[in-house]
């Protein structure tokens, strides 16, 4: 994931129908996929796709709930049989303790690996251009602003910002006020960035996988928390809803879906953890949720369809046909 502050969420799809023969025996699999970015389409001779109720959020915020309701429509004119995993991708900045590390440049950075440091909008805290205390300046690039404000008598702060596209993004620089001439010199201007850390991918379905006791976190980020419908069972196999393999990474539908019906919610929420602290800001993550589906035959379920699907699993979906 080389994307810098995506910071929710998009969606791409990607299907492929396939035609599987074995022995004397053929069934349909189809597979779905959509990707979530905290930052469908259907096959035109039906089958399977991800259907969700997805709230992007502008700003993810840590003790912030996403809603993200996720469940399985079956488009086909037969019988289904579905599982659905996981991956996810995590995009980090550098950090320096409990904070993200800022690197200081003499001019403005063109590196994709470096993203400008956010300012906080210092008129709404009663800064304004110096001209508007009385005072001149001296040393201020272009492109770059200088705001004022008096704290004593003859005692003032100074902050330095850019704007970039309707953005606001910190600077750094010494000032030195005269107040004999009630002159502010400017100098040593800094331009402020964070750096991209290094990045890291999961598939569930790519051994090791999750164990059943940590599906309620990502597997890249123990602050990042899905939350999964009463749907969903961690290891209990029941009729009629979700349960997950931890030797595979596939959570399997105990059940059939027929021609126009959808399956039972499997997740309905993101959430950032409150604890998580500033090196969380401008995190990029990405949540990949994909289908697998058969026609709902024993043939199909014991010819591998499901690769990997345990016995006890498959002798389930089997006794719902």
């Amino acid at each position: 994931m080389n994307s810098k502050k995506k910071k929710a969420v998009g969606l791409s799809l990607i299907m492929v129908v396939v035609l599987i023969l074995i022995g004397t025996f053929a069934w349909f699999t189809s597979t779905d996929n959509v990707t979530n970015k905290f930052k469908t389409g259907s096959l035109p001779d039906g089958s399977v796709k991800i259907v969700e109720d997805f709230e992007e959020p502008g700003g993810w915020e840590p003790g912030q709930e996403v809603k993200k309701e996720v469940g399985v429509l079956s488009n086909s004119d037969t019988d289904v049989v579905v599982r659905l995993s996981f991956k996810e991708a995590l995009q980090k900045m550098e950090a320096d303790g409990n904070s993200l590390k800022q690197y200081a440049y003499d001019a403005e950075q063109t590196d994709e690996d470096l993203i400008p440091v956010p300012s906080i909008d210092f008129s709404s805290n009663g800064y304004s251009d110096p001209g508007t205390l009385g005072l001149t300046v001296n040393g201020v690039p272009s492109g770059v602003t200088i705001v004022g404000k008096q704290v004593f008598t003859n005692k003032y702060e100074f902050a330095l910002y850019r704007e970039v596209s309707g953005k606001l993004y910190k600077m750094d620089a010494d000032f030195a006020y005269d107040l004999s001439t009630q002159t502010v010199t400017v100098t040593n201007v800094k331009y402020l960035y964070y750096k991209l850390g290094t990045s890291s991918n999961k598939d569930w379905a790519v051994a090791p996988h999750p164990l059943a006791t940590a599906i309620t976190k990502s597997a890249l980020d123990d602050k990042i928390l899905l939350g999964y419908s009463s749907d969903v069972e961690a290891t209990t196999v029941t009729a009629n809803k979700w349960v997950y393999d931890a030797d595979g990474g596939w959570f399997y539908y105990i059940g059939t879906l027929s021609p126009g019906e959808r399956s039972p919610l499997i997740l309905t929420s993101v959430t950032l953890d409150g604890s998580a602290n500033n090196t969380y800001q401008l995190m990029d993550y990405e949540l990949d949720v994909r289908i697998e589906a058969l026609q709902a035959t024993e043939e199909a379920i014991d010819g591998g369809g499901f690769p990997g699907i345990p016995a006890n699993i498959a002798n389930a979906i089997k006794a719902a046909l």
